[in-house]
C-alpha cells in the first residue's frame, strides 16, 4: 500500500504507520519511530536551519570579497602625471576598501554568532529529544505514585 506521491519535484513516500507497526504495541512503535525515523527528521530540520543562517550570511561570498571595496564604491584614476588626483584616489579607493572590510568582518561576526547559536539550540533540541520517552514515563509514574499517597 505504498504511495508515491510528487511534492515540489521531490517524491516521497507515504507508508502509513499502521501498516509499518501493525505488529507494535504502542509504546514500541512510538521508540521505533521517535529513536529512527524521529531522530533523522530531527537531524534534517537542524540542518536545514544551519544551511539558511550560512547562506543567509553569504559566508562565501563574503570571504572571497573581504577586501574588495565597499558596493564597489571608488574613483577612477584617469592617468598621466596628476600626484594631487592620484594621491585623492588611493584615499578614497583605500578607505571604500577598509570601510568594506569593516562591514564584511561584521557581517562574519554576527553571521558566526548566530550560526553558534543555532548549533548550540540544535544540540540543547537533541538533548530533548533522547530524553523525552524518559521524562513521559518519569512524569507518568509520578503522577500514578502522588495520586496513590
Amino acid at each position: 500500500m505504498d504511495e508515491v506521491v510528487n511534492i515540489l519535484g521531490s517524491y516521497c513516500y507515504n507508508i502509513y504507520m499502521s501498516e509499518v507497526y501493525e505488529n507494535d504495541s504502542f509504546f514500541l512503535a512510538y521508540i521505533k519511530w521517535h529513536y529512527g525515523q524521529g531522530l533523522w527528521e530531527l537531524f534534517a530540520v537542524a540542518g536545514n536551519f544551519l544551511w539558511f543562517v550560512a547562506h543567509f550570511f553569504s559566508f562565501k561570498l563574503l570571504i572571497k570579497t573581504l577586501f574588495a571595496p565597499w558596493k564597489r564604491l571608488g574613483e577612477h584614476y584617469e592617468g598621466g602625471f596628476n600626484l594631487n588626483a592620484f594621491a585623492s584616489t588611493l584615499v578614497v579607493n583605500g578607505l571604500m576598501r577598509a570601510v568594506g572590510f569593516c562591514t564584511k568582518i561584521l557581517v562574519l561576526l554576527v553571521g558566526a554568532i548566530t550560526y553558534l547559536v543555532v548549533l548550540i539550540f540544535s544540540l540543547f533540541i537533541l538533548i530533548i529529544w533522547f530524553l523525552a520517552p524518559a521524562i513521559l514515563l518519569g512524569s507518568l509514574i509520578l503522577s500514578v505514585t502522588f495520586f496513590m499517597i
